[in-house]
C-alpha cells in the first residue's frame, strides 16, 4: 500500500489468494462468532481471513509481546530534582488488592523492583462494576513533565470520515499500553511506593502525562497509509471501514492485520 492510501494491485491479488487458500483450519470458537448478516460466500471469505490469524480472537491474559518498532516512552522533567511521596494508608481489603496486582505485574514483566529516588503513591479507583483499578497518583510528576502535544483524532473528524461507509470492523488491542516500553533512563521516574517496597514500570502505564501521545504516534506509524483511508485509530481502538463489498472490506482488513 502506498502512503496515499491506494492499494497495490499485485499485493491485493496476493492477499486474495492467501485468503482463499490459506485458512482451512476452523477456529476453535468459530460457531460463537457474531460477524453480522451476509451471504454464504462473503461469510466464508471473512472466515478464511480470520482463520489465517487465529490468535486475534483468542482470549489473552497478562502482558502482550513488546512491539518491535523501536518506540519507547520518554519522560522529560527538565532539571527538576526527584520527587518522593509518603506511602498512603489503605484498608486491609485494598491492601490485598494492591499486593495481588503487584505480584501479577511482576510476573508479567510490566514492573520491576527499583532503587531510584522517585516514588509516588498507589490509589485504587472503584469502577462501575464495583471492582478496583490499580492507579498511581502521578500529579506531582505531571507538574514537572515537558508536555507532548501530539494530537489525538477529533471525534467529529472521524465521524465525517465514516460518511458513506457500509462495512465496519471494530478492533480493540489487548493491554495496548503494555506493548510500549518506558525508556530505560526514565523508568525510575515511574516509581511507586507500597508496603512491599519500591517498584517502577518497565512498560508504559495509564496515568503518565504523555502516554496517549506516545501511543497514538506509534499506532499512526504502524498503520501509515491506512488511517483515514480504510481504518481509523483512536489510541488502542481501531475501526476498519469500507464503502464497497464485503470482499473489499476483507481485503482491507488483511492490510490492517
Amino acid at each position: 500500500m502506498e502512503v496515499t492510501g491506494e492499494f497495490d494491485k499485485e499485493r491485493v491479488k496476493r492477499w486474495v489468494q492467501e485468503i482463499k487458500h490459506g485458512g482451512d483450519t476452523p477456529l476453535s470458537n468459530e460457531n460463537e462468532l457474531a460477524i453480522g448478516e451476509m451471504g454464504a460466500v462473503d461469510k466464508q471469505f471473512l472466515l478464511q481471513l480470520l482463520r489465517i490469524y487465529p490468535t486475534l480472537l483468542e482470549p489473552r491474559e497478562g502482558c502482550p509481546p513488546q512491539m518491535t518498532l523501536g518506540v519507547s516512552h520518554e519522560i522529560h522533567t527538565w532539571s527538576e530534582p526527584p520527587i518522593k511521596v509518603r506511602v498512603w494508608r489503605h484498608s486491609h481489603t485494598e491492601q490485598a488488592i494492591i499486593d495481588e496486582q503487584i505480584d501479577k505485574m511482576l510476573v508479567d514483566g510490566v514492573i520491576e523492583e527499583a532503587n531510584g529516588a522517585w516514588g509516588f503513591p498507589v490509589v485504587l479507583v472503584r469502577k462501575k462494576d464495583g471492582s478496583f483499578r490499580f492507579c498511581i497518583d502521578y500529579r506531582l510528576l505531571h507538574a514537572v513533565t515537558k508536555k507532548d502535544v501530539y494530537p489525538l483524532p477529533r471525534i467529529d473528524d472521524t465521524l465525517d470520515n465514516l460518511h458513506g461507509a457500509r462495512r465496519f470492523t471494530s478492533l480493540d488491542l489487548h493491554a495496548g499500553y503494555w506493548q510500549v516500553p518506558v525508556a530505560e533512563k526514565d523508568r525510575d521516574k515511574t516509581g511507586f511506593i507500597t508496603r512491599k517496597g519500591l517498584f517502577r514500570f518497565v512498560m508504559m502505564t495509564f496515568g503518565l502525562a504523555n502516554a496517549p501521545g506516545t501511543f497514538q504516534r506509534m499506532m499512526n506509524a504502524v498503520l501509515r497509509g491506512l488511517t483515514w483511508q480504510s481504518c481509523l485509530v483512536y489510541l488502542d481502538d481501531v475501526i476498519g471501514f469500507s464503502k464497497g463489498s464485503v470482499a473489499q472490506h476483507v481485503v482491507q482488513l488483511a492490510a490492517v492485520f
